[in-house]
């Protein structure tokens, strides 16, 4: 097993990482930017190296700073966590070079997979249905003819993205050269890459993503999720496990799945996801990564998921429980928002900061804590576990009305009207319906 592990990150799954690790009797070191000096997952590594400025490109996004950072503590592991560099194929290779393990799939599969283009590509000579989409655009004009042969609307999403980010959708011609234009902008100083490809945007779409963890022998599915509920293209709301989905329904995909990847000698976790369209599944993308609502899953199938990670990466051998699927579970991310204005995200001081007890609340947070502009505005997952999709929707609005939070502005409220409306309440809900939920709760406040 590993001795000291770098975590190539910050905030809630920094500190996730770090428990998994003590856990394993592992040391850790924490990377930070001068913006994190005082973060709480500084404060609960063993080790803590200053990598940089508060700019995630000088900082979380500098390969070189991280690996010095490495070697200099002897760290004999790297952890990426989510987002930042953790599909980043260059990365995971320099690792390697410089003596220390990278903890996540082998270089070659972040390269085939993590490339949303060539990911499509792969599906597809291996049989699976794909979204109607393109190759990577290289020019003006392939842009307009590609998008009037999709026909509107249309998706433009960056080739490396991730986590919402990269994605515009242009639903006419006239708009689409500035949501190009912005999209490679976005793509380029959050991923370094600015590569673009369309899609076809569907309007009735359930967004289904399954879980998988990668083993020298065998590739293990760890359950599905439901991530529909989403805005601006960025998940808000998560379930586990799809609850709309038949049995018969969910073993086509899990035989997708396995399609996919049982000839790849995939080895670490990884997530698959899908567009569910009139009962037919879409390869959407694959994530060569840990996922932010990774904790659902936790809570469905009895697996420490951070952990199966870290041991695999180790070549650790190790006996999983019996994946017998418990219950149902839903993650909601608490958001820095500023609902009063145009702009999503908000910033300032946290004066009070009153999370919901008795179920699992994963936060880099406390209060007294100044939120900055430099990075994500995720506050924190909460995560509720109960036997039945019913009793967990009312957990959840139990949780939910706990919370207490000032300074900042939140989504508390969208939340709280969300998990209560009928459309949740009933699963009859789609990618774009968190717009018409706030609308029906507010309708009925009214009534």
């Amino acid at each position: 097993m590993f001795k000291k592990i770098l975590i190539a990150n910050r905030g809630e799954i920094a500190i996730r990482i770090i428990r998994a690790c003590q856990q394993l009797k592992i040391a850790t070191v924490a990377v930070y930017s001068t913006a994190d000096r005082q973060a709480l997952f500084v404060q609960l590594a063993d080790e803590a190296v200053c990598i940089g400025p508060a700019s995630a490109k000088n900082s979380y996004l500098n390969r070189e700073a991280i690996l010095m950072a490495g070697i200099n503590t002897n760290a004999d592991a790297i952890h990426p966590g989510y987002g930042f560099l953790s599909e980043d194929e260059l990365f995971a290779q320099m690792c390697e070079e410089c003596g220390m393990t990278w903890i996540g799939p082998q270089a070659s599969l972040i390269h085939d997979f993590s490339d949303k283009t060539n990911s499509r590509k792969i599906a597809k000579k291996l049989g699976l249905p794909i979204i109607p989409g393109t190759g990577m655009i290289t020019s003006e004009p392939q842009l307009y003819d590609q998008a009037n042969k999709l026909g509107y609307p249309v998706l433009l999403k960056a080739s490396h993205g991730g986590g919402g980010k990269g994605i515009r959708m242009a639903s006419s011609a006239k708009d689409l050269f500035v949501k190009y234009e912005t999209v490679k902008e976005e793509a380029g100083s959050s991923f370094l890459d600015g590569s673009i490809y369309l899609e076809r945007d569907f309007e009735a779409a359930r967004h289904i993503e399954v879980q998988v963890l990668g083993m020298p022998e065998k590739l293990l599915i760890l359950g599905d999720r439901d991530c529909s509920l989403q805005k601006h293209r960025q998940k808000v709301i998560e379930e586990s496990n799809a609850s709309i989905l038949t049995q018969a329904e969910r073993q086509h995909l899990y035989k997708l799945v396995h399609q996919l990847l049982d000839g790849a000698n995939y080895q670490s976790l990884g997530t698959v996801e899908f567009l569910f369209v009139q009962h037919q599944f879409y390869f959407l993308e694959m994530n060569t990564r840990l996922q932010v609502e990774h904790g659902i899953t936790e809570e469905t199938s009895g697996v420490d998921i951070v952990q199966a990670q870290i041991k695999v990466a180790a070549h650790e051998s190790f006996e999983l429980p019996n994946l017998n699927f418990q219950g149902h579970a839903i993650e909601c991310r608490l958001n820095a928002e500023n609902d009063m204005t145009a702009h999503l995200f908000e910033t300032g001081k946290l004066t009070e900061f009153t999370m919901p007890t008795g179920i699992r609340v994963d936060t880099g947070l406390q209060s007294g804590d100044v939120l900055t502009p430099f990075y994500d505005r995720l506050l924190a997952k909460i995560i509720v576990h109960g036997t039945d999709r019913t009793m967990t929707v009312k957990k959840m609005q139990d949780a939910l009305a706990q919370i207490k939070v000032s300074g900042i502005g939140t989504n508390l409220k969208q939340l709280k009207q969300i998990i209560s409306s009928e459309q949740f309440i009933k699963d009859h809900y789609y990618i774009h319906s968190v717009g018409k939920m706030m609308e029906e709760s507010t309708h009925e406040s009214f009534a």
